[in-house]
């Protein structure tokens, strides 16, 4: 019964214990059988700023690519390499949610903080973080059994203007995975809180290469745990 109300994710991350890595990245094309407007009306989705934000930085070239090659490449850990990886539910392991999600939020932050991006995908971006503050809400309150499946999908429409269709599908999938809509802000915001106190430890050395360097090299594990592992050392410096 959910499944119409599930999608397929563009990108797609190899097994990483395989010898031959390919990445799969797949864009459903819209049905031609489809009344002319509602072709027009689903191509619309696909904007530049969309382009832009969803595909070149969150998923293909900034994002989720650049956090699993670092994951299958770098990580000293087996559940660093594979918890990210994705499958038939998701992704493999829940606890690499964070980093995966949060590393892909930043890089939208990031772009935007280096003046890469249009007045129309600032707005856009702006959009974004409503919605995924929306998603925090809606996976507590609903998994805490403060709402009910239709309220969840009410505070959608009401709160981030998603029609009443996309805020069913949402609300579907938070009541599926519990916890993974909340862990893209919070994998965000700790990515930030760790740049924060990295770069005021590092002082004049900070840069951001070595800052995402160190921090993508721990592969896909909780954000605080791989807030932890880094400024450990310099507990004693």
């Amino acid at each position: 019964a959910s499944a119409p109300q599930l999608y397929w994710l563009f990108y797609r991350s190899p097994a990483p214990f395989d010898a031959y890595h390919t990445y799969d990245y797949v864009v459903t094309p819209v049905d031609d059988t489809l009344p002319v407007d509602e072709q027009l009306k689903r191509l619309s989705s696909w904007n530049h700023s969309t382009i832009t934000l969803n595909h070149v930085v969150h998923h293909g070239g900034v994002g989720h690519h650049v956090q699993n090659w670092n994951a299958i490449h770098r990580s000293l850990s087996r559940v660093g390499t594979i918890a990210a990886v994705d499958c038939a539910s998701r992704i493999g392991m829940f606890l690499g949610g964070s980093m995966a999600e949060g590393w892909a939020c930043y890089a939208t932050e990031l772009v935007e903080e280096l003046g890469l991006l249009t007045p129309l995908e600032v707005l856009s971006q702006q959009h974004t973080r409503v919605r995924q503050l929306a998603r925090a809400v809606a996976d507590i309150r609903l998994h805490t059994s403060d709402w009910s499946f239709d309220e969840c999908a009410g505070f959608y429409v009401q709160q981030t203007g998603m029609s009443a269709d996309m805020a069913t599908a949402e609300t579907t999938r938070n009541s599926m995975f519990p916890g993974t809509a909340l862990m893209y802000w919070l994998g965000t915001q700790g990515i930030i809180d760790l740049r924060q106190q990295w770069q005021a430890l590092r002082g004049a050395q900070f840069t951001l290469r070595e800052f995402h360097d160190e921090l993508l090299g721990w592969g896909s594990i909780p954000v605080p745990l791989v807030a932890r592992l880094m400024l450990s050392r310099f507990d004693h410096a």
